[in-house]
């Protein structure tokens, strides 16, 4: 395993088992769409199709955080930028401070973890790649 931190093998994990619920939802929701016709016109087909490359998204950067790729690193940062965002957003909807904080605490988190300088030095040119 090399020097994989354990912290980016838990996000890794978790990305896989994100990606593998979001295809299964995806695939419900894209066939239950496409065969049903109570559902005809509804857009669940879209909505099922979007899923299932959401979940692909996802399988990609559990696989990278788990193989240590660069870019998986970057991608998590900016996915807790963004989370960090949405948060705002969130607070700013419910007019609630706590909802807000809430919404901040596991990006915020992210976006510390990523950043620490062992974390990066393990996704270095140098880091070994085993």
């Amino acid at each position: 395993m090399g020097n994989r931190p354990f912290g980016v093998l838990v996000l890794g994990a978790l990305a896989i088992a994100i990606a593998v619920v979001r295809l299964v939802i995806g695939f419900q929701l894209l066939f239950g769409g496409l065969f049903s016709d109570k559902l005809d016109g509804s857009g669940i087909g879209w909505v099922g199709l979007m899923t299932i490359v959401v979940g692909i998204i996802y399988l990609a950067v559990g696989w990278a955080l788990w193989s240590m790729r660069p870019w998986a690193l970057l991608f998590t940062m900016i996915m807790a930028v963004f989370g960090l965002v949405d948060a705002m957003f969130v607070m700013l909807a419910t007019n609630n401070i706590a909802y807000g904080l809430a919404a901040a605490a596991i990006p915020a988190f992210l976006l510390w973890y990523t950043s620490r300088e062992d974390i990066r030095a393990a996704f270095g040119p140098d880091a070994d790649r085993q």
